[in-house]
């Protein structure tokens, strides 16, 4: 099929800051976090490609300059406490590595007005609406809750109104928090997860047929063309660039028929 590659800006609240990007890795973290300032920051999967908790961090970052169309990709290996400054034209990107593994984020309160999902492992609510649970149908002592519009506050990412492609897993006990949209006019939403119920016959098969698109690692992607063979938090599509000004840019991918 004719493939149609459809670049999108993920745009953060902001404007440009000379002061360099921060891109914080944990040792045997799968994502970075991205700072631009004090107020902007956002999760991207460029950290650690290994996965493996041997006291290093491989970046591969792809860093975008004003007034230049092609992005340059830095590849650099650095041991946990150091860090490494790097440049493409006007973006200055310090890239620091941290011992891991990353310790887990203090538990956020909702807001007031906040609406509530509540979720039950390996149970699929079927809903017109987002969110839908829980979309991977496993017994695994997690909730994945499946939006069918990207669940980040003003993003130009496409809505799939076929299936719910935009996934956020949540374990069991837990719950997760996405704040309030005012762009969208969306209240802040919280995903809480559940145990099964007792009872319940879960598969007997050890292993899951990825649906086409989502993916673990890289090379659930490799159906797709070598610019959409990244795996970026569940999904198939092309290398994110970090831009100077606080956004992202990526492509987004359609599904192979």
């Amino acid at each position: 099929m004719a493939w149609r590659l459809l670049a999108v800006l993920l745009v953060l609240t902001g404007t440009a800051w000379s002061a360099p990007i921060v891109i914080k890795c944990h040792d045997g973290s799968s994502s970075a976090i991205v700072r631009w300032s004090e107020r902007v920051a956002t999760r991207v999967g460029v950290c650690d490609l290994d996965h493996q908790l041997d006291g290093r961090c491989q970046f591969r970052v792809s860093l975008g300059a004003t007034g230049q169309n092609v992005p340059r990709v830095f590849q650099v290996t650095l041991r946990s406490g150091r860090r490494r400054r790097v440049r493409y034209v006007d973006t200055t990107a310090v890239l620091r590595c941290l011992a891991g593994p990353e310790p887990s984020p203090p538990p956020v309160e909702p807001p007031p007005g906040a609406v509530t999902y509540t979720c039950r492992d390996a149970v699929l609510v079927e809903s017109s609406t987002d969110p839908v649970c829980d979309v991977d149908q496993a017994c695994n002592d997690s909730c994945t809750f499946g939006f069918h519009c990207p669940p980040c506050c003003g993003c130009l990412a496409p809505c799939f109104l076929s299936e719910p492609v935009y996934r956020i897993p949540v374990e069991v006990g837990e719950r997760y928090v996405l704040p309030a949209c005012e762009r969208d006019g969306r209240p802040a939403l919280v995903l809480e997860c559940e145990a099964r119920p007792t009872g319940l016959v879960c598969p007997t098969t050890t292993t899951t047929t990825l649906p086409v698109g989502r993916c673990v690692t890289d090379a659930d992607c490799a159906n797709f063309p070598p610019e959409c063979q990244h795996c970026e938090f569940g999904g198939c599509e092309g290398f994110p660039t970090i831009n100077p000004g606080g956004s992202i840019s990526t492509v987004v991918c359609p599904i192979p028929r």
